[in-house]
Formats: structure tokens, C-alpha cells, sequence
């Protein structure tokens, strides 16, 4: 195949882990938004207005025939000379023991530690900020124009902050799973959260390269938008994700690639949540469509799997391919 032809198959790969690999961390950093957009509410903090979601959640309340009381409320005391007693007097001389009623506050359920990715192949403008790290692993049947496997290793970790001024997410891509450090890229993306669920980010992929990556460098500038569908983020189809950008090398369609046309091409997603550990991502990456279903498979564990088809529309590449990233992310 020409060079031309090469670069053009593997610009998934920077991107397929690196934004896959952060998806764990990104869910942190939006829940801890969300609770802060919320400051002082907790479980603790009950509320006695509002609605109970459940009949498990409500007081049970004990009918009051069920409590013998004497209604006489006023009687004589010796001890006061004739002072009445406002103390309830039982009948027949039986102490009073009120009936204890179960106080029930209701717990919200312990949420994922993850959530689906927002993006396959194209950058989001989410990205890590200081205390976040990560690792992921990807693979695809068969590269462009080949029937050969290939697969890709990356590491991650983030710098800044976001929330407060420009979060710094650095990643290296090894693109050679049976050597991994003989080739490999160093990628970087300066991003930065706004208000009203507004996200923006500029960024490189391939930044300094080193062995045969198959791929050169890869500008890029991408906003992403968050919807809110539904106030309780638990709940199916509670959140839509946009993202548009444009970008240079990997982002041009393949016959701007193959003819050595150096201008920029517009990349695009759009994500649901379908339900909170499942999601669905529709994405044209410059060349091609993608699909994919991201899965949170563990409540407790930062952990993404984003199995999904590219080339579907046949604008590029040689057919459709099957594609899987898996990201796992911590703080520290």
C-alpha cells in the first residue's frame, strides 16, 4: 500500500485509548460538579415536605385508636392542693407507654464510579485534571486494508485543574503491543470546564512520536455540550452529550489524506445514557461513521468497556471493523 494509503489507517489509535481510558475519571469529576451545584443538601438533611419515592421511605404512622388515652386531661393533684395536673391520665390505672414509630430516612443508592464514555474515536473536551491517572488497552479485528489484528496500549494522568482554570490531560500511546515502547506518541490536551455544562478543549495527538506510529500529528480545537433530560441522573435517559470539532491530520477525510491535502476536517458525536451503566455513541470521525455501546460492567470499579463497529458507512477504509477499548482510571 502507499504511504499515503498507511497513514490513514491506524488514527484511531491515540485516540481510541485516551479518551476511552479517562471516561472513569470524567464521571468523578461531573458528580462532584453536580454535588456542589447542590452544596448543603445530604441524605441526613430530611426534608419533611417532600414526596417519599417509595412506600418504603415514608414515617408509618400508628392509628390512634390503636392508644387508649384518657381524654380527661385536667385533674386533681394532692401534691398541688388543688392545682390541676396537665398530665394524660391512663384508664384503669394502666401506665402509658407511647408506641415506638420507626423513623426511616431514606439513602440514595451507592452510584457507579464510572460512567459510559461520551466519545469512541473522537476527543471529547473532557479530560483528567491533577489526581487522576489511568491505563487501557484496544484492539481492532483488522486494520484498514489489512486482515491483520492490531492493538494499542495507553497510559494517562492529568494535570491542573478544570473547574478552576485549565485542567493538562498527557498521554502516551504505545502502538506496538508486542514491544510496547519500540513506537509510540506523546499526546496532549489543554481543557477547560465553563458554566451551563459547557466544556472546551484544544489539543495534539502525536505531539512527539518516536519508532513507527503510522501516523503524524493531529491538531485539534472541541467543545462539548452536557443536556440534562431528566433531573435524576440515575434514571434512563437522563443525559445527552454533543461534541463537535475540527482538526487537522488524523481528522481530514481519507481522499484529503491519500492526496496530501493539508486543510481541516469536522468531527462530531452524540451520546445518551441509555440507562446508568450502558450508553450510546453515534460518531463521524472526519472519515467515517462510528457505533458503539460503552458498558460500566462493576458499580464499585472505575472501569469502561466500549465495544463498538467503525468505517459503517463505507466513506472510508475497506468495510466495516469491529473495535473494543477498555479504560480503567484511579486518583491518587
Amino acid at each position: 500500500m502507499s504511504l499515503l494509503r498507511k497513514l490513514s489507517v491506524p488514527q484511531f489509535k491515540f485516540p481510541l485509548i485516551i479518551f476511552v481510558l479517562f471516561a472513569a475519571n470524567f464521571v468523578a469529576q461531573s458528580v462532584h460538579a453536580e454535588v456542589e451545584e447542590t452544596k448543603g443538601s445530604s441524605a441526613l438533611n430530611f426534608n419533611p415536605s417532600a414526596k417519599s419515592k417509595s412506600d418504603k421511605t415514608q414515617f408509618q404512622f400508628i392509628p390512634s385508636q390503636d392508644i387508649k388515652i384518657n381524654d380527661n386531661i385536667a385533674v386533681e393533684s394532692p401534691a398541688a392542693e388543688g392545682a390541676p395536673s396537665l398530665r394524660r391520665q391512663p384508664e384503669g390505672g394502666e401506665r402509658f407507654e407511647p408506641k415506638r414509630i420507626p423513623l426511616q430516612i431514606p439513602f440514595p443508592k451507592q452510584t457507579y464510579r464510572a460512567s459510559p464514555s461520551i466519545t469512541i474515536i473522537n476527543p471529547s473536551a473532557y479530560g483528567a485534571s491533577w489526581g487522576s491517572a489511568g491505563i487501557g488497552i484496544g484492539y481492532q479485528e483488522r486494520a484498514r486494508f489489512t486482515d491483520e489484528s492490531d492493538g494499542v496500549i495507553g497510559l494517562g494522568f492529568g494535570l491542573g485543574d478544570a473547574q478552576e482554570n485549565i485542567g493538562v490531560q498527557v498521554g502516551i500511546s504505545l502502538v506496538d503491543v508486542s514491544s510496547p515502547f519500540s513506537d509510540g506518541a506523546i499526546n496532549l490536551k489543554l481543557h477547560r470546564r465553563l458554566p451551563k455544562d459547557f466544556t472546551v478543549a484544544i489539543g495534539v495527538q502525536g505531539l512527539a512520536t518516536w519508532g513507527n506510529t503510522d501516523g503524524g500529528s493531529s491538531v485539534f480545537g472541541v467543545a462539548t455540550k452536557r443536556f440534562k433530560l431528566r433531573q435524576d441522573r440515575t434514571k434512563p435517559f437522563s443525559e445527552l452529550y454533543t461534541t463537535i470539532g475540527v482538526g487537522g491530520g488524523q481528522f481530514r477525510s481519507e481522499s484529503d489524506v491519500n492526496e496530501g491535502n493539508e486543510n481541516v476536517g469536522v468531527f462530531g458525536s452524540l451520546a445518551v445514557k441509555v440507562i446508568q451503566p450502558v450508553g450510546f455513541v453515534a460518531e463521524w470521525s472526519g472519515q467515517d461513521l462510528t457505533l458503539g455501546v460503552p458498558i460500566v460492567p462493576f458499580r464499585k470499579l472505575p472501569l469502561v468497556i466500549v465495544p463498538s463497529i467503525t468505517d459503517v458507512t463505507g466513506s472510508a477504509g475497506d468495510g466495516t471493523r469491529f473495535v473494543v477499548g477498555l479504560g480503567y482510571s484511579f486518583s491518587f
